[in-house]
């Protein structure tokens, strides 16, 4: 009887660690266990925007916006969360471009979104200045393996506030013209305060200490809740719950490797040759084409369709570089 009591003990405590790995397991994979290919990135981002097949990093994604557009500062504001400070964008499709992958600019086309496969509450680089906060997207190249800390972006890349208005829900009306924070730049202390991704344990900044943040704000800044969901449409930021569809995203070249037959690649997009090219990435570079230049441009960029009777994989899959 002690022997059967014994063994039932030693199959239920065998039973409790398989649960405990099967469910680390999942959460190491992306939320809710679910994983996607980048076909997701290509269906769903299509109806907002124009995806490119880009010099060097293959298909890149074009927001469809009516004025200006910033990433990480136009129709969105920051949300304090346990992971770090999360951007909590207000258009239907950023539950991706914000959350996974790079932006880079372009002068002739401009912001770029470059598709990634791990999610962090917000890919940007944080610094502080006299009285601001300011922060920068990461462009593509940066070892986020590593701690970032030493990276410094283009100045056109940096977006600042006063540190009183970090928490503002209209965050876009309180930031500073780029052109006017240009002057400021030099003098950034980059904010080392690092955390890392579930799937690939890479590092992403967390930014300012809340605590540090109330010290300037008006407003008691409330924790938010960041909740996974199984549907884009679930997305959303109610209250102090942050609703994020954040699935593990398959590396492209292992999505090729094992499944030789299927095309990752948008229905429809445009294909932009190097020398139509101008991607910001050094000091010497400005910035000098309008936002009306560039939709033009980007509509002279001749369109080709995926041929749905082809079978095998994309002659320039193998190229197609994703972004962590």
């Amino acid at each position: 009887m002690k022997k059967i009591f014994k063994n039932g003990l030693v199959m239920m405590a065998v039973a409790i660690l398989f649960l405990s790995f099967s469910t680390n397991k999942a959460n190491a994979q992306g939320g809710l266990g679910i994983s996607v290919s980048y076909q997701t990135f290509y269906d769903n981002l299509s109806p907002y925007g124009t995806w490119i097949d880009y010099p060097n990093y293959g298909h890149v994604w074009n927001p469809r916006i009516e004025g200006d557009f910033r990433p990480y500062a136009t129709n969105g504001h920051w949300a304090s969360s346990a992971e770090g400070w999360a951007w909590a964008s207000d258009y239907k499709w950023g539950w991706a471009p914000f959350h996974y992958g790079r932006w880079l600019y372009d002068d002739m086309y401009g912001w770029l979104w470059i598709p990634g496969y791990d999610w962090s509450p917000a890919w940007v680089t944080w610094g502080s200045v006299d009285n601001f906060y300011c922060w920068a997207p990461l462009m593509p190249g940066i070892n986020v393996s590593l701690r970032f800390g030493s990276w410094r972006p283009h100045s056109f890349y940096w977006n600042a506030c006063s540190r009183d208005h970090i928490y503002d829900r209209n965050l876009y009306g309180a930031m500073e013209k780029p052109a006017h924070f240009a002057n400021y730049v030099n003098r950034i202390s980059v904010i080392n305060n690092f955390n890392t991704t579930r799937t690939h344990n890479l590092y992403y900044s967390k930014g300012p200490d809340v605590h540090e943040v109330q010290k300037y704000v008006h407003q008691n800044i409330e924790q938010t809740s960041i909740r996974d969901v199984s549907k884009i449409n679930q997305v959303k930021h109610n209250g102090n719950t942050m609703n994020v569809y954040r699935p593990a995203i398959q590396d492209p070249k292992e999505t090729a490797q094992k499944h030789p037959q299927q095309i990752l690649q948008p229905q429809e997009f445009r294909k932009a040759a190097i020398e139509q090219s101008k991607p910001i990435s050094t000091e010497e570079q400005r910035p000098v084409m309008q936002r009306a230049e560039q939709k033009a441009n980007i509509e002279r960029l001749p369109v080709q369709r995926s041929n749905a009777g082809f079978s095998g994989n994309n002659s320039n899959s193998g190229r197609r570089r994703g972004r962590k």
